[in-house]
């Protein structure tokens, strides 16, 4: 009975020892960062919405989609000598395949010389809402629409408030 008791004994402090160098244990990981290229956007082409005419008693708006054609509602006249009529066109560049968001501007006002003053609003762009850089590049083309007053004043007009794209990686 005394040799159980001391085997016994022997086995409860082997098995104490063996769980205590158990209780603790250790691994180590690698930590790392990677510092992409930075999203970045250029203007390549102002927006112009061309050479219009206005009837003295009717309000209308020339729209301008970002694949470059316009037309017109209400007392807006659009006259065969077109003028220059672009959409804005912005080359974003960044990393690879990324996907990012594009946001456009609310309105913008444009300022005649020598007087009067319209606004931009309902800006839309190609590619819509997110694009899609391939190898590292894409255009983003931006159309709007402009409201001319009844009676609008002759002259050049032109922006006086920025009209701001802004493109964030998703």
């Amino acid at each position: 009975m005394k040799k159980t008791t001391k085997i016994l004994t022997l086995t409860i402090a082997m098995l104490a020892l063996t769980i205590s160098s158990f209780a603790q244990v250790s691994a180590t990981a690698t930590t790392s960062a990677t510092v992409i290229t930075p999203i970045a956007i250029s203007k390549t082409v102002d927006m112009n919405f061309g050479n219009i005419a206005v009837s003295p008693t009717i309000a209308g708006t020339v729209v301008l989609v970002p694949a470059g054609t316009r037309t017109k509602t209400g007392g807006v006249t659009l006259p065969a000598v077109a003028g220059t009529v672009t959409a804005a066109s912005f080359n974003v560049t960044g990393l690879g395949t990324s996907t990012y968001s594009i946001t456009l501007p609310g309105t913008i006002t444009l300022t005649g010389v020598p007087t009067g003053s319209m606004t931009v609003g309902t800006f839309v762009s190609t590619p819509s809402g997110t694009g899609a850089l391939t190898a590292g590049a894409q255009t983003v083309l931006v159309g709007g629409t402009l409201n001319v007053a009844a009676a609008q004043a002759a002259g050049i007009y032109s922006n006086t408030t920025d009209m701001t794209v802004t493109v964030n990686y998703n």
